[in-house]
């Protein structure tokens, strides 16, 4: 594995020592702390998250030390900390080129997988994300399918598609994650309906699928509510982070496509019974019952 190089002197007694020291020895922790928290932010820009046990084995110190560079990191509103590790101080506002660049093998796994659920002739919808993105670039030709987007990428990739019936939906532009919300958004999809939905989420834990912001949260709820199955597809690192806005419990998605699952995670569904996931090369899918009476059908 790759090892930074920690800027602390290895010679230095008092390293990594809490601030309750005299105050010869917080002079020199202090003086090596710098480097190398200019180091975890680099990798935390770099990878969108890491972990505390990765933080330690590359800069060759102790647990402690990186928790408590983590802690001032975080104080100083530079990251965020989260179980384990750290991310960006605001990971849902991170660029789109940046978060497409993130992950990029999962998720063009977990789109191929993704895409094998779609059935000939039917709609499917594509939520706005990175990991939606790769979808549509991967959707089979001549399958006669309608696809409703509001992801600007997602209709860029689309729209020269002849095979492909392309319904755009318009409303508020967020440079952000490159797509429309907002009123209009939601009002325009209000009388549609969709055999599939391939939903995207910021964050994800036991309690379900998180979005960053209120715009995004009820475009997503929107889609969901007119959608007869809901599949999320979202790479491992997602049950790292996390974001402020619940869109949605289990028990209102079909099929979870991610590339693992933290252990030990449950994801519990309407009916009580246990997902379990199914393991296929980089592919683990998670599934429960179709839910009665869930969304409108074509």
């Amino acid at each position: 594995m790759r090892r930074l190089r920690s800027e602390q002197n290895p010679g230095d007694p008092h390293a990594g020592h809490e601030p309750g020291a005299a105050q010869e020895a917080g002079s020199l922790r202090y003086g090596s702390a710098p480097g190398r928290r200019a180091a975890i932010l680099r990798r935390v820009s770099q990878d969108g998250y890491v972990s505390a046990a990765t933080l330690v084995d590359e800069l060759a110190v102790s647990p402690n030390t990186i928790r408590r560079d983590l802690r001032k990191l975080a104080q100083d509103g530079l990251i965020r900390a989260v179980r384990g590790g750290a991310t960006p101080a605001d990971a849902g506002a991170l660029p789109f080129s940046d978060r497409s660049t993130q992950a990029a093998g999962a998720k063009h796994a977990i789109a191929a997988a993704a895409v094998r659920l779609i059935e000939p002739g039917t709609t499917v919808a594509l939520d706005s994300g990175t990991t939606t993105l790769e979808i549509a670039k991967l959707l089979p030709a001549d399958a006669g399918l309608t696809v409703v987007t509001h992801s600007l990428p997602a209709i860029a990739a689309l729209a020269p598609r002849p095979d492909i019936t392309l319904i755009g939906i318009g409303g508020q532009y967020s440079r952000d994650t490159r797509s429309f919300g907002g009123p209009e958004t939601v009002a325009a999809l209000e009388h549609l309906g969709v055999r599939t939905l391939f939903l995207a989420a910021t964050a994800l834990d036991e309690a379900g699928v998180y979005g960053a912001t209120p715009y995004e949260a009820e475009t997503k709820r929107r889609l969901i509510s007119i959608a007869r199955d809901t599949v999320v597809v979202s790479d491992a690192r997602k049950f790292e982070l996390s974001a402020p806005i619940r869109v949605c419990p289990w028990s209102a998605v079909t099929h979870l496509i991610t590339d693992a699952l933290p252990e030990p995670l449950t994801l519990p569904t309407h009916d009580r019974r246990p997902v379990t996931p199914r393991q296929g090369g980089k592919r683990l899918e998670g599934r429960r019952s179709r839910r009665p009476g869930g969304g409108r059908t074509e």
